[in-house]
């Protein structure tokens, strides 16, 4: 009987485990017209590019490239818009709109759900954080790579895309 026990246990852990991965490989954002909600994370994405503007269900216009200083910018400018609570994403929050190798599109092709974030840059994103190693870089995370990097110097232009908490209404 305490090894039929045992048993169960050891199954339900197995199955907790893997069960909660195979939940975490599955879309996780709903895509809701310009926006995109990741429910796991809590957090609501723009799913176009700075520079961009969302028309017919996808992204359009040439995004624009910022340093630090005209990131922050944009985002007093786009404070109120939407919503409000806009801002640049911590390299964190970067990483999880980031495909897995695995499933990587082609090979120019950005490592990111194309269908929800349509026309993204193949390259570097501004992140919010600085480099802990080194106060004159910043972070990003490069979306033709799937990695991050903190090599960039705030003045140095780099693509962007905002982000906000989700709540409940």
């Amino acid at each position: 009987m305490h090894y039929r026990s045992r048993l169960v246990t050891n199954f339900a852990i197995i199955f907790f485990v893997y069960g909660a991965a195979a939940l975490a490989d599955g879309p996780r954002l709903q895509r809701d017209g310009p926006v995109a909600r990741d429910y796991i994370n809590k957090l609501e994405w723009m799913r176009c590019s700075v520079g961009q503007h969302w028309d017919n269900e996808t992204c359009l216009g040439e995004i624009l490239m910022l340093s630090v200083p005209e990131a922050q910018e944009v985002v007093q400018r786009v404070s109120n818009l939407e919503g409000g609570r806009w801002r640049l994403p911590t390299v964190k929050e970067l990483q999880t709109i980031v495909s897995k190798v695995e499933n990587r599109p082609d090979d120019f092709d950005p490592n990111i759900d194309m269908e929800t974030f349509p026309n993204t840059f193949a390259g570097p994103y501004w992140s919010s954080d600085q480099s802990f190693y080194s106060k004159q870089y910043q972070w990003s995370v490069n979306f033709f790579t799937g990695q991050r990097y903190n090599r960039f110097f705030p003045y140095q232009k780099l693509a962007v895309r905002l982000v906000r908490k989700y709540m409940l209404k």
